[in-house]
């Protein structure tokens, strides 16, 4: 209290203390870490296995290459092949020992190193089907029954791997595949009468193998289970699985490449077409549904797939892929009529489809037309159906232009045809305009009125040229006013009466047309008394209706 007792005494009340501003405390430099940290980090990748699977491969090259080793060839396949199984054999049980003591990484790894090779002796048996069938033949039985075991072991001491039983059928399909290939290669290499051939037996084998056998095998993908995971660990990982049969289709191809090596085929890039546009469309069907937007633009690749097929000499597959992707395109559009990218994507596998087909084949559809015409006119149409689908006043007019550029290559060595050129371009700028919204497009009603009297002035000129006859302007405005009156009224805009105006003034230009040639051959008196006579029906209307329009 103060001395007279009204109040408390701040005069010893220390000020307030204001508050410091905060300062983000200062930033120290990013230390370069040492290298034994890389080191510690680059063995725990094991690149031991790595090494070690790499050196193997390596090793089996330059003993069956090299001569002073072992006596004979057939001794050094023996070698390569007993080394090759053998290694596989140890891991194995490398793997299992690994995944009791629960060491996840190498186990896992040591399995793909499994699921690298285990094809990798097929490819020996292609060096073993030029030397003796009977070798070929044990070989494959004695690379099939390891391959079994191997795998059979894995299933049943493995069980934390994710090796469901349908991979391990698609599996079962590629190593008989790996098994067919070597023996189908010896049996026709006995009527092959050279290399490179482009004909005969072999040659058709060959193609087969790649357009059809290869393809087929990569569709398996598709009978996998959905990619799931079976747990927390490692080898429990939901990508597993397709990672394995990527490994064993990639093996294979490299098999049938190497056969091709060995007989003496040339590999071309149509052969590895259907086998992409495959591998396009499985990575569509497989990617998840919900990621729409990645699904969709998935669907893009297959479209391109059958450019590998452009080279002279390859317009079967072409054509085949093509019509594939116009199908896939057609049935993804019916299930998800949500997916708006695959109508598009069917019209432009349709250009394909027309870009590729034979000089004669378009004889017979279009005489005289060439397939880049074909194409051609396939992209206007599209462009000018697309811009029709949309409501911007812009686009109307770059689709007016696009048509009327088509009619005009079309039907330029028709002598009217730029009349009729500029009918379809302002025919379809006034329909366009119908679906306008003119409170959000300013201008809008001016450019309609526009259009219509450019309209109106062109039928007028055309009718008084040389090609120009009365009935032909009949024909566009019939189009317009039966759309109109028809479908148009229920939307509510009868306000929009500069079209239908313009309509009726372009179906009057050729029997006024007419009409004028025929008042200019007609005797002047004849036509006075007639001009009496309208004159005074003009007043007898006036004097009738003046109540109406004059106010006194």
């Amino acid at each position: 209290m103060n001395g007279n007792g009204y109040g408390y005494d701040q005069t010893n009340v220390p000020p307030p203390i204001a508050p410091r501003p905060y300062s983000a405390p200062p930033l120290t430099p990013c230390q370069p870490r040492p290298v034994s940290w890389w080191l510690r980090k680059f063995f725990a990748c094991n690149p031991f296995y790595l090494v070690s699977a790499a050196l193997l491969l390596y090793g089996c090259y330059r003993i069956s290459t090299d001569a002073p080793f072992l006596s004979g060839e057939t001794a050094r396949l023996w070698f390569n092949f007993t080394s090759v199984q053998v290694y596989e054999i140890v891991l194995v049980l490398v793997a299992i020992f690994l995944a009791t003591r629960r060491l996840w990484y190498d186990s896992t790894l040591l399995v793909g190193l499994e699921n690298l090779l285990v094809f990798v002796p097929f490819i020996l048996i292609s060096q073993a089907a030029l030397t003796d069938g009977l070798m070929t033949w044990a070989i494959c039985a004695a690379g099939v029954a390891l391959a079994a075991m191997r795998f059979g072991a894995l299933k049943t001491f493995y069980r934390q791997l994710n090796l469901p039983d349908r991979l391990l059928a698609a599996g079962l399909v590629l190593l008989a595949v790996n098994v067919a290939l070597p023996l189908l290669y010896r049996h026709y290499i006995n009527v092959k009468l050279g290399v490179h051939l482009d004909a005969g037996p072999d040659y058709v084998m060959n193609e087969c193998n790649w357009l059809l056998v290869l393809p087929a095998a990569l569709a398996l993908a598709n009978s996998l289970p959905r990619a799931q995971a079976i747990g927390d660990l490692l080898p429990q990982r939901r990508w597993l699985p397709a990672g394995l049969f990527a490994l064993w289709f990639a093996v294979t191809c490299v098999h049938l490449y190497s056969l091709d090596y060995i007989y003496g085929y040339y590999l071309r890039p149509e052969l590895c077409a259907p086998a992409c546009w495959v591998l396009a469309w499985t990575i569509f069907c497989r990617c998840p549904a919900e990621r729409a937007w990645l699904k969709r633009a998935l669907m893009i690749p297959a479209l391109l797939a059958p450019l590998l097929a452009t080279a002279p000499g390859a317009a079967k597959t072409y054509l085949v892929l093509s019509g594939l992707n116009l199908a896939g395109y057609g049935v993804a559009a019916l299930r998800d009529r949500s997916n708006r990218l695959a109508p598009h994507l069917a019209f432009g596998a349709v250009l394909m489809l027309v870009g590729g087909l034979p000089g004669d084949w378009m004889q017979h559809l279009a005489p005289g037309a060439t397939p880049a015409q074909g194409v051609a006119a396939g992209l206007a149409t599209y462009l000018v159906l697309w811009t029709a689908c949309l409501r911007n006043p812009k686009l109307a007019l770059v689709g007016a232009i696009v048509l009327a550029a088509g009619i005009v290559a079309a039907f330029g060595h028709n002598s009217g045809a730029a009349h009729w050129a500029l009918q379809g371009g302002l025919v379809f700028f006034l329909l366009h305009s119908l679906r306008w919204d003119d409170a959000k497009n300013p201008g809008a009603e001016v450019a309609r009125l526009l259009a219509g009297a450019a309209w109106a002035i062109q039928s007028f000129v055309w009718m008084n040229s040389e090609t120009g006859r009365f009935w032909m302007p009949l024909i566009p405005a019939a189009v317009v006013l039966g759309i109109y009156w028809v479908c148009l009224p229920l939307r509510g805009i009868w306000r929009l009466f500069a079209v239908p105006a313009a309509a009726v003034v372009v179906m009057l230009s050729g029997p006024c047309s007419a009409a004028v040639e025929d008042l200019r051959a007609a005797p002047v008196g004849l036509l006075a008394v007639a001009a009496s006579f309208l004159l005074l029906g003009a007043g007898t209307l006036a004097a009738v209706t003046r109540e109406l329009w004059h106010k006194q």
